[in-house]
């Protein structure tokens, strides 16, 4: 009996389906393994990658109750971000902030307190310094530019701290942690006209006394949290946070999308793969090369432990230590694999862009990134409110009435029960308010005003500024309901 050829072919197809089938099945299995493999071995790294790191002399150390003056109205202002002027640069409101020094501050004798990331170090970039070095040299020149590209700023600074009466308190953030570096205080000191040791001008890690505790709040996130916090360490310690915006972010800045300049406003940094996946124009192809190219460099990053550094060109006190021979092959080393992994970013940028249309799919991963976007945002905002409530319980603040930070470049009031509160500053950039939305705060300036009562007790108000012609409006909430927390930390 002779089989008929249409059957033969079937046969045939079928046999061919289940070949296929089981060979992409093994290599399924393969790939399982592969990195599971590599998930081992990273763990095994992990475990036994040591790295200890030393403080240097390039302290700055935290203010205390006796350097504290509470006669004095107290500003309070966090996360500025002043950059080089270029794309990167997030501040763009210099004459608003030089209108509200002239103006609002000029009024009596006041002590501003800018409370961290004031100076946005991690992106700037300069031809004759690596971005990779983190020596006194570097941190000057950093310094430097962003000065020259906010020079009315400056001025303003300038004719404030000249005003009698009057101090600048800095605080040192994660963007402006190299002001560590005497070098990079020397700039800002001889900008604003004054002489080393001027006490109108002082920097600090905290500012706790008068019922005041003030941090910048970075110490609070696991992404931005240093090890040694008070000083440069020996190697350079480059938080995971820090690693993302100068490995990932700057590269993503450089792009044509046009919300390439909004990137590196996400809080909390964990929550940027999600943020990227949860963008409208997905479908778009600039969009899928700009949002691969973010995804492979989130990847990249979070796959590895956060590096340190010791610069390529060292001062004298560093470059006496033995640590500087063993040190250089390996920055060598990791600067090749920072391009090689931007590399392999770009071009799987550009293979998404080259993709016709998308499934529906798309639509459904969209709708969840943006789901789980806004969750790890309420969480991560939630979590630094509780961290701050038990700091609030222990022994040594009991007596403190004011909990402020900034850091999450989200402004918020929180009652923290017995006349006590916890006040975020927020931030003076542009950002977004809510992932999902897209939508932006409408209170752009918010600032905290301290004052204290006839018992002596401190009182703030968190305000915004609109301009000279009108005064500073309370604050108010505008979180969107989903994101509603309770006003009380237990």
């Amino acid at each position: 009996m002779q089989i008929p050829p249409d059957h033969t072919n079937r046969q045939r197809s079928r046999r061919y389906v289940r070949q296929a089938a089981l060979w992409l099945l093994r290599l399924a299995l393969r790939l399982i393994i592969a990195v599971a493999l590599l998930l081992a071995l990273r763990w095994i790294a992990l475990r036994f990658r040591r790295v200890r790191i030393r403080p240097t002399p390039y302290a700055t150390p935290p203010i205390g109750p006796n350097e504290i003056d509470i006669r004095r109205r107290r500003i309070v202002i966090s996360d500025l971000h002043l950059g080089g002027g270029d794309r990167r640069d997030d501040f763009c409101d210099d004459e608003t902030l030089i209108a509200f020094l002239d103006h609002y501050l000029s009024r009596e004798p006041t002590e501003l307190i800018l409370a961290g990331d004031t100076f946005e170090f991690l992106q700037i970039s300069l031809p004759d310094v690596a971005d990779e070095e983190w020596s006194p040299r570097a941190a000057a020149r950093r310094l430097q530019a962003i000065i020259t590209a906010h020079e009315d700023v400056i001025a303003a600074l300038c004719r404030f701290v000249h005003r009698e009466g009057n101090q600048l308190t800095i605080l040192i953030g994660n963007h402006d942690f190299e002001l560590h570096y005497p070098a990079a205080k020397a700039v800002l000191r001889q900008a604003l006209d004054l002489p080393e040791g001027d006490a109108r001008l002082r920097f600090g890690i905290s500012y706790h006394g008068g019922g005041v505790y003030i941090v910048h709040g970075n110490q609070f996130d696991p992404w931005n949290r240093f090890v040694n916090f008070a000083s440069i360490s020996e190697p350079f310690e480059v938080v995971r946070g820090t690693q993302l915006v100068k490995e990932v972010i700057n590269e993503l800045e450089d792009d044509p999308f046009p919300l390439a300049p909004l990137v590196d406003n996400i809080k909390p940094s964990s929550a940027f793969l999600w943020y990227l996946m949860s963008l409208q124009r997905l479908r778009d192809p600039a969009a899928r090369r700009f949002v691969t190219r973010g995804v492979i460099g989130f990847l990249q990053v979070t796959a590895w432990a956060p590096p340190h550094h010791l610069s390529s060109e060292p001062d004298e006190w560093l470059r006496k230590s033995p640590l500087i021979a063993l040190w250089a092959p390996i920055a060598h080393f990791r600067r090749q694999r920072v391009t090689r992994h931007q590399a392999i970013a770009r071009q799987f940028g550009a293979a998404a862009e080259a993709v016709g249309d998308l499934p529906e799919i798309v639509d459904q991963v969209r709708d969840e990134a943006r789901r789980q976007a806004s969750r790890e945002v309420v969480a991560f905002n939630d979590e630094i409110a509780r961290d701050v409530a038990l700091i609030a319980q222990q022994p040594a603040y009991r007596n403190d009435r004011l909990f402020v930070c900034g850091h999450t470049h989200l402004a918020r009031v929180i009652d923290l029960g017995h006349g006590r509160q916890y006040i975020n500053t927020g931030t003076w950039t542009d950002v977004v308010f809510d992932v999902e939305t897209m939508r932006r705060p409408s209170q752009r300036y918010p600032f905290l005003e301290i004052t204290n009562d006839s018992d002596g007790q401190p009182q703030g108000r968190l305000l915004v500024w609109h301009d000279p012609a009108q005064p500073p409006q309370a604050w108010r909430e505008e979180e969107p309901p989903r994101q509603r927390r309770q006003s009380r930390v237990q």
